[in-house]
C-alpha cells in the first residue's frame, strides 16, 4: 500500500491499514498528508519529538488547541499506519498515546497558567507562602502508561495548599481554590472541546474525590480527609493507578505519603477481594443491560465476560492484598504486574503467559475496533461488513475465526478469573457503581 493510494480513496485491498475509514479520511482532506505521514512513520513513534510537531503546527499560525488537535489526529495516523503494517507493537502503541497525553495536559496547563497568573496573580500557600502549582493526576490506563488510541483520560485535579493569589495592581485576586478550579475547567475545555479539527482528550473527572458531584480542584488537605473519612475500598483500585503529570516534586511526595497507606496496607489484606467482587458485579450488571437493550453489542472486549477488565482486577487483588509489605507490587501498568507475579510465584508463570497473551490479544483488538472511525468503543461492530475488516486488521482470513479465537482467549481469562473470584449477581456496595456509571461502560 502507498499513503496515495490512500489518500485517493482507492486503498490496496490486501492491506489491513485500507480499513480504516478514518486514516483515509484524513489522508484524503489535505494532499500534504501522505508524505508527511511517510516521514512520521520511519521511526518508533513511542518518543517521536512531539514538542517539534507541535511547533511546526504553531509556526503555521494555528492557535494551540487546534495546533494540539492537529498534532494528535497525525499521531494517530501513524500509530494506525504502523500498527496494521507490523511496525508497531502493542507496548509502542500505548507507551505513545500515553506520552501524547501527558504532553498535551502539560503543555495547556503551562500555557493556562500564565495567563491565570497574568490576570489574578500567582496562587501562594497561606502556611508555607510558597507558590502553589496544580498537580494533574492521570487515572486509570493513563496513569499506567497504557492508554488507547481512542480512549478518554480519567484525571483528578489537586493543589497543595488553601490561601489566596499574590494579586498585583489590575490584578483581582482569587483565592487558591478558585483560581485552580478556573484552571481545571479551562484545561478541561482545551483538552476536550469539539472544535473543527476535532479533540485532543475526552476528559473523565468522575474518579474525584466525591464524583460529580465534588469540587473540580482538591487541596492536599481536602485529599486527605476525605480517604480517611469517606474512601471506599473500590477507590482504593482506582488510586493504584495515579500518577502525577504535572506538579512540584515536593507536592508530589506529599500526595503519595497520603495515598499510599489508603492504598496498600500493612497488613495482608484479604478483604479487597469483595470490594473487587462487587466491582465487577456492578460492571457484569450494567454490560448484560446494555446487551439486552442492544443485542448488536453482545461482544464488549472490555468489559464483558474474560475481558480486558477481568485481567486487570486479576492483577490488581494482588497488588491490594500484598503492597502494603512488597512496595515492588505498586506497579501502575498491568503488563508489568502480571509479570511480577510470576516472578513472586503469586500465579503460576504459565499462567501469566498465557494472560499476557490474552491481554495482548484483546487491546490489539479493542484498538481495531478503534481504528475503524476513531471512536470510542470496545464492542465488535454489528456490521459484517465492518467485522471482516476488523478480523483482516487482527490478521485473520474471517469473521467465524476471529469469534473462535476471541472465545478462546476470553475463555481462558474467565476460567482464571472464576478460580479467584467468586462471581455475585449483585453489588453490595453502591458506591462501586460509578466504574459501572463510566461511559466506557456502556
Amino acid at each position: 500500500m502507498t499513503p496515495a493510494s490512500l489518500a485517493s480513496g482507492s486503498p490496496a485491498s490486501d492491506s489491513p491499514a485500507a480499513a480504516s475509514r478514518f486514516l483515509q479520511r484524513w489522508l484524503g482532506a489535505d494532499p500534504a498528508r501522505p508524505a508527511l505521514l511517510d516521514e512520521l512513520c520511519e521511526l518508533s513513534l513511542a518518543d517521536v519529538d512531539l514538542g517539534a510537531l507541535l511547533a511546526r503546527e504553531l509556526d503555521a499560525g494555528l492557535p494551540l488547541p487546534r495546533a494540539m488537535r492537529r498534532l494528535r489526529n497525525l499521531l494517530v495516523c501513524g500509530l494506525i499506519r504502523r500498527d496494521l503494517e507490523g511496525l508497531a507493537d502493542l507496548a509502542e502503541v500505548v507507551a505513545a498515546m500515553t506520552r501524547f497525553a501527558d504532553f498535551a495536559i502539560q503543555t495547556h496547563a503551562s500555557a493556562l497558567t500564565t495567563e491565570l497568573v497574568a490576570a489574578h496573580g500567582m496562587p501562594t500557600g497561606e502556611e508555607s507562602g510558597r507558590p502553589q502549582g496544580l498537580m494533574v493526576l492521570s487515572m486509570g490506563k493513563g496513569g499506567g502508561g497504557e492508554l488507547n488510541v481512542s480512549s478518554d483520560i480519567d484525571l483528578i485535579f489537586v493543589y497543595p495548599e488553601d490561601g489566596e493569589t499574590a494579586a498585583g495592581p489590575g490584578q483581582r485576586q482569587l483565592s487558591n481554590h478558585e483560581f485552580f478550579v478556573r484552571l481545571g475547567r479551562r484545561l478541561n475545555a482545551a483538552l476536550s472541546e469539539v472544535i473543527e479539527d476535532g479533540f485532543t482528550f475526552r476528559v473523565d473527572m468522575a474518579l474525584r474525590p466525591n464524583g460529580n458531584s465534588g469540587p473540580l480542584a482538591a487541596s492536599l488537605n481536602m485529599v486527605e480527609e476525605y480517604l480517611i473519612v469517606q474512601g471506599r475500598e473500590w477507590e482504593r483500585y482506582a488510586w493504584v493507578k495515579a500518577r502525577a503529570v504535572t506538579g512540584d516534586p515536593e507536592d508530589i511526595a506529599a500526595l503519595d505519603a497520603i495515598v499510599r497507606p489508603f492504598v496498600f496496607r500493612r497488613y495482608l489484606d484479604f478483604g479487597v477481594i469483595d470490594a473487587i467482587r462487587n466491582m465487577h458485579a456492578q460492571i457484569r450488571a450494567e454490560v448484560k443491560r446494555q446487551e439486552r437493550l442492544h443485542p448488536e453489542r453482545s461482544h464488549n472486549v472490555k468489559l464483558g465476560r474474560g475481558g480486558i477488565r477481568e485481567i486487570e482486577f486479576l492483577a490488581q487483588v494482588f497488588q491490594l492484598i500484598r503492597g502494603g509489605r512488597d512496595p515492588a507490587l505498586r506497579e501502575r501498568s498491568t503488563r508489568t504486574t502480571l509479570r511480577l507475579l510470576a516472578e513472586r510465584e503469586l500465579l503460576p508463570a504459565d499462567t501469566v503467559v498465557r494472560l499476557l497473551e490474552a491481554y495482548t490479544f484483546l487491546r490489539n483488538l479493542e484498538h481495531r475496533l478503534q481504528y475503524l472511525d476513531d471512536a470510542q468503543t470496545h464492542t465488535l461492530p454489528a456490521s459484517e461488513e465492518d467485522r471482516l475488516s476488523v478480523a483482516r486488521m487482527m490478521g485473520l482470513p474471517d469473521v467465524a475465526t476471529l469469534l473462535a479465537r476471541l472465545e478462546e482467549q476470553r475463555s481462558y481469562v474467565a476460567a482464571q478469573f472464576d478460580a479467584i473470584f467468586a462471581d455475585k449477581t449483585e453489588s453490595t456496595d453502591p458506591e462501586a457503581a460509578t466504574l459501572a456509571d463510566d461511559p466506557e461502560n456502556r
